[in-house]
């Protein structure tokens, strides 16, 4: 596929919004939204006997951080490789690798979801589920720590960039949907 307005890829820190905004977002331009996350849990899941579905955190800290990014990776291709006017809600983590850099710069549009920390670590401590750390600290604190290691894998992919702050999901989704709309 070469029309890389067909795909829009959400990417940003985790609890940036990126699956409440997708949902919306994909309604208002009619097209299909693919959660990664949820890909790669199904994905991950298919051919293995586990007792029950895992989550993709619970991969994450089961499996270890390059068990789940080999499997973000093959998720992230198959999705990609299908083809069809979708949005994408990526995981945070997705730009850590080159290779998925590299993909989703040549076939979708990229919109980074910018949420200042304060913003973010309040969001993570009222969310109920559970996120496993991923430098080894307090998730919530750590997120500073992984935004800074982020911020230019994230900066490099991104065709475009919605300061957040405490916006709603539908005005995120408004104003990426006028992105997208705009003629240059």
């Amino acid at each position: 596929m070469n029309d890389k307005s067909a795909i829009v890829a959400l990417i940003g820190l985790r609890c940036s919004g990126k699956s409440s905004v997708g949902k919306q977002l994909a309604k208002q331009l009619g097209r299909t939204f693919v959660d990664l996350d949820i890909e790669l849990a199904r994905d991950f899941t298919a051919g293995r006997e586990l007792a029950q579905p895992l989550a993709a955190g619970e991969i994450l800290s089961t499996f270890g951080e390059s068990a789940f990014r080999d499997a973000e990776q093959r998720s992230l291709e198959r999705v990609l490789m299908r083809g069809g006017a979708c949005v994408i809600a990526t995981g945070g983590g997705v730009i850590e690798r080159a290779a998925n850099r590299e993909s989703l710069k040549r076939v979708a549009t990229c919109v980074w979801l910018r949420v200042p920390i304060a913003e973010l670590q309040r969001r993570m401590r009222s969310d109920g589920g559970t996120r496993p750390a991923l430098l080894g600290n307090d998730p919530v604190t750590e997120i500073a720590d992984i935004e800074a290691r982020r911020e230019p894998l994230y900066a490099e992919v991104a065709d475009h960039t919605i300061e957040c702050g405490t916006l709603g999901t539908a005005e995120i989704a408004r104003q990426i949907s006028e992105l997208l709309t705009e003629r240059p």
